[in-house]
């Protein structure tokens, strides 16, 4: 089943020994889901490393067909030093027909995993956890894991830091029953991830509106021009089928 490729989520520079690592990171916005619950959307918005641009780019997701929707995703960078919210607006202007006629914003997403690189001590390639966020916890759980490959390196990533990788992503619980289902698994790996050499299980996406189908978040490291960059990739969590 191949894979949804795009960016997403962010954290900070980190500091280490008093010395900034500036990897570009970018921040995660989830738009939500059609009201059929067959499309999701999300932005990814942040400063570009390197080059000190902001970007913003809306990705709009067929769930089913596991691919963007034509003409998407829509990417926004601007070669200036503008401020990040003008440029937030820029793209939302671009994907505003799209945002209104799946009425993403009227079934909005909720975070029931979060799994950042900064938590110390958490699992990178494994979760577990309720399809619904509420208290008391309620619904049977569902696990994912995720294993790494090693892939002989593209010519553009020879001199690259760290291994050149791909990945392999299992639904192995769901709704408490044991399940062997890949999601996604690598034959290759994409040109559009850069060089990357690692990935994380770094947020589950649900909705508390209607049953839909759940979506991995998938962070991606890939070597960038002063460090690593972050990136994500959606994933559906599709139990059935192909």
């Amino acid at each position: 089943m191949k894979g949804i490729l795009g960016s997403l989520i962010g954290l900070a520079a980190l500091a280490l020994g008093g010395q900034a690592i500036a990897g570009d990171t970018a921040s995660l916005n989830v738009l939500g889901y059609s009201s059929d619950g067959k499309v999701f959307a999300f932005e990814e918005y942040g400063i570009s490393d390197g080059s000190g641009f902001p970007y913003s780019n809306i990705f709009f997701i067929d769930i089913e067909k596991d691919a963007f929707l034509p003409g998407t995703p829509i990417r926004t960078r601007v070669d200036d030093e503008l401020p990040l919210p003008k440029v937030r607006g820029m793209s939302r202007t671009k994907a505003v027909a799209l945002i209104e006629k799946y009425r993403v914003e009227e079934n909005p997403g909720v975070i029931v995993v979060y799994n950042p690189p900064s938590e110390l001590g958490s699992d990178p390639h494994k979760v577990r956890f309720h399809s619904y966020a509420s208290a008391p916890p309620q619904g049977y759980t569902n696990t994912l894991v995720l294993t790494e490959r090693q892939f002989p390196p593209s010519e553009p990533c020879l001199n690259m830091t760290g291994e050149y990788t791909g990945f392999t992503l299992k639904l192995t619980e769901y709704q408490g029953n044991v399940l062997d289902k890949i999601l996604h698994e690598d034959a290759t790996v994409p040109s559009s991830r850069s060089c990357p050499n690692g990935y994380r299980i770094g947020a589950v996406i649900s909705s508390e509106v209607r049953e839909v189908t759940m979506m991995a978040m998938i962070l991606v490291d890939s070597f960038g021009f002063e460090g690593n960059d972050r990136r994500w990739i959606a994933v559906p969590i599709s139990p059935y089928g192909p």
